[in-house]
């Protein structure tokens, strides 16, 4: 036992030369002791009140503290007192306590601190209080006790204790003998200095890390046009716009014990409405454990300086644009100089730029004049058809495309000349005879009286071998798969076949029952299977320009059959999407044909909104409700006839066109299809 008392001495020692705290890790280094047994030892100390707790980081430290056991306090407290716990609760009290309230104890035990017939002064929160000594700190306030028709003025000191269980409290003892008395007591300085400070053209402040006001000199009060006695006990709280008060907060938390000193400077509204400069400078004051107790303000007004610096500033301004006036001139023809050179500069970097890029570029470049010749050839046009640089400035555009001839070259400068610009897939002659598939595209353009067509042309080669293995790939996979899927389907009719005889046989419910569901769960598996076929050719064709109006007309008289009559105001426009377009349009017609009570009319139009082109198909029909509409596109909706749907819209997004449904339930059914800019072409726009 003795041994224990002495390694607690020695942890109180230890903890005594390091006031911010350590943890058990380091204790148990510096005094070489085992670590469970430290922490036993820490667990005794704080429920003696020695010792306090507090995170630091991922870890606890503790420091030793000035905590009252709070058995200790009926033995030594001589005035009324009553005793909270750490969630705010009052747990004891004596019976001065009950007889200066008139109250008996089971009405002040087991209730919150807001029962007691108390009033607080200086607005101060007293729970804001209680959550700072139950972290260490003594407070003290200003309160009122009503008795009956009697208030009686206190002061409540409110001192840190500690529970048996080693849980923190607050013991407030009533102090009835000087009720006047100043709560500053931390600021016990001597009459003659606190004279010398009201003196000062400086401003003094003190307050606590609350922001409670200790302290203010006759100076402060003065500018403020308030009395100590109204500043003293409250927040101190200046005048000032919101964004300062920011300022102000960053400023304060930027206070540590490394840097305890800092200066502000802010704009403040006086006592008589009058806007003025004010520099602080605070120092902060930490306790033994590092946390800050005390703010020391000092500050003075510096308006004239701002003002004197606002009209110096102003001063130079006008000085500033004299002389700017007066050289105006001069700077006038050298800007102009300048920009001369600058100009030149910039237009000869330019044509470097260009002529670099153009050089170099990936894609085969040519400037071709309206006789058809080539004028200008970069280096991978010269690579690529085995040509000279030189060689092709004699060659005619005609030459690397054949069937070009001078009077198609006419017709196509005149439509290039009137804005339209020509984009097609084709292939070039090399110089050995042989040809490169290329997409070409011709733009025309007029610079400084000089008429000139731009061509560029991309090798198109190692696209199309990668096409024509994808292609063949997707052969193979089909033949696969339609092998397997018939091989499946046989013997799913082979397993419903012998379940439909295990089912005539069954007379057990239970078990017939077990039979219907395999039954379906089989069946549901051949409608998965036999939805691969729909996807098959998915992709398994290149993209194509396919002409809208004729493939409406090639699926709609299937439905015209059925008393539908389809009206279309589609123009002669190619949209470019999956070979399998006729389908999506089908899948379309036969989910609004196909519902419970047909439309009489559907109607097919089209928009051009934002760029893309919409076609619209719009029916007078009962169109789909609300729930139907959220499951149109569900391929997991089994029995709702959507896969149709579903792969219609997988078909169009192989070309980045999108299908919705925007009816509203009840009155009609309306699909949109929107086709992106680049992937629609009206018939009437000249191509190569």
């Amino acid at each position: 036992m003795a041994e224990n008392h002495a390694e607690i001495i020695r942890i109180r020692e230890l903890l005594a030369t390091h006031p911010d705290g350590m943890s058990i890790t380091e204790i148990s280094t510096v005094l070489a002791m085992n670590r469970n047994t430290v922490a036993k030892y820490m667990d005794i100390l704080q429920i003696q009140g020695a010792v306090d707790g507090r995170k630091r980081g991922t870890s606890k430290v503790y420091y030793q503290s000035e905590r009252l056991p709070v058995t200790s306090l009926r033995k030594i407290c001589t005035r009324p007192f009553f005793v909270i716990d750490h969630e705010g609760m009052i747990i004891d009290q004596n019976q001065d306590f009950c007889t200066l309230v008139a109250m008996t104890g089971d009405q002040v035990s087991g209730h919150p601190l807001e029962n007691l017939p108390l009033r607080y002064l200086d607005g101060i929160q007293p729970g804001q209080l209680v959550r700072a000594v139950l972290k260490g700190t003594e407070q003290r306030i200003r309160a009122q006790v009503r008795q009956g028709e009697k208030i009686q003025s206190v002061i409540l000191l409110m001192v840190p204790v500690v529970f048996e269980n080693g849980r923190p409290g607050v013991s407030v003892i009533v102090d009835l003998d000087n009720p006047s008395a100043d709560i500053s007591r931390k600021d016990t300085t001597s009459p003659d200095i606190l004279a010398l400070l009201d003196d000062e053209m400086e401003y003094v402040v003190r307050r606590t890390a609350e922001g409670i006001t200790r302290y203010v000199n006759e100076t402060y009060c003065r500018a403020v046009g308030k009395t100590r006695e109204e500043l003293i006990g409250r927040p101190f709280k200046p005048l000032i716009s919101p964004e300062d008060a920011d300022r102000i907060q960053i400023h304060l938390a930027g206070l540590s014990l490394k840097y305890p000193v800092g200066t502000i400077e802010y704009r403040v509204v006086m006592a008589n409405g009058e806007l003025r400069y004010q520099r602080w400078q605070d120092r902060a004051l930490f306790n033994s454990r590092g946390e800050l107790d005390t703010i020391n303000s000092f500050g003075i007004d510096i308006t004239e300086q701002v003002l004197t610096a606002q009209k110096l500033k102003k001063t130079q301004e006008t000085l500033e644009e004299s002389i700017v006036h007066r050289t105006e001139e001069l700077r006038g023809i050298n800007r102009q100089l300048y920009s001369e050179i600058a100009q030149r500069e910039r237009m000869e970097e330019q044509l470097l730029l260009a002529q670099f890029a153009m050089d170099r570029a990936t894609d085969m470049v040519f400037w071709i004049d309206q006789d058809a010749r080539i004028r200008y050839a970069n280096d991978v046009a010269a690579e690529g058809l085995l040509y000279s640089r030189i060689e092709l400035l004699d060659c005619q555009f005609g030459d690397l495309v054949p069937f070009y001839s001078l009077e198609e070259w006419d017709l196509l400068w005149q439509d290039l000349k009137n804005g339209r610009s020509v984009s097609r897939e084709t292939y070039l002659v090399k110089k050995d005879g042989t040809g490169i598939p290329v997409d070409v595209r011709l733009t025309y353009l007029e610079f400084r009286g000089k008429e000139m067509v731009y061509c560029s042309s991309r090798d198109l080669s190692e696209r199309i071998r990668m096409d024509r293995a994808l292609k063949e790939a997707n052969k193979k996979i089909n033949v696969y798969t339609s092998i397997a899927r018939h091989d499946i389907q046989n013997k799913i009719t082979i397993v419903l076949a012998y379940l439909g005889r295990i089912k005539k046989a069954m007379t057990d419910p239970v078990l017939l029952e077990y039979l219907n569901r395999q039954e379906h769960a089989v069946k549901a598996i051949r409608t998965e299977i036999n939805m691969t076929r729909d996807f098959k050719d998915m992709g398994l064709r290149s993209p194509e320009w396919q002409n809208l109006p004729a493939i409406i007309a090639g699926i709609i008289t299937p439905y015209e059959q059925k008393s539908v009559r389809i009206v279309s105001d589609l123009p002669e426009v190619e949209i470019f999407a999956d070979a399998q377009l006729d389908r999506v349009f089908d899948r379309l017609m036969e989910k609004m044909t196909g519902t419970g009570e047909p439309p009489r009319e559907i109607q097919v139009s089209y928009q051009i909104r934002d760029g893309a082109l919409m076609i619209i198909f719009n029916d007078n029909g009962p169109g789909f409700s609300a729930e139907e509409k959220d499951q149109l596109f569900d391929i997991q909706n089994d029995g709702s006839g959507n896969r149709g749907l579903f792969i219609a819209r997988e078909i169009l997004s192989l070309t980045d066109i999108t299908l919705s449904e925007t009816g509203e339930p009840g009155t009609s059914a309306r699909f949109e299809i929107q086709v992106p800019e680049t992937y629609y072409r009206f018939l009437q726009e000249t191509q190569i």
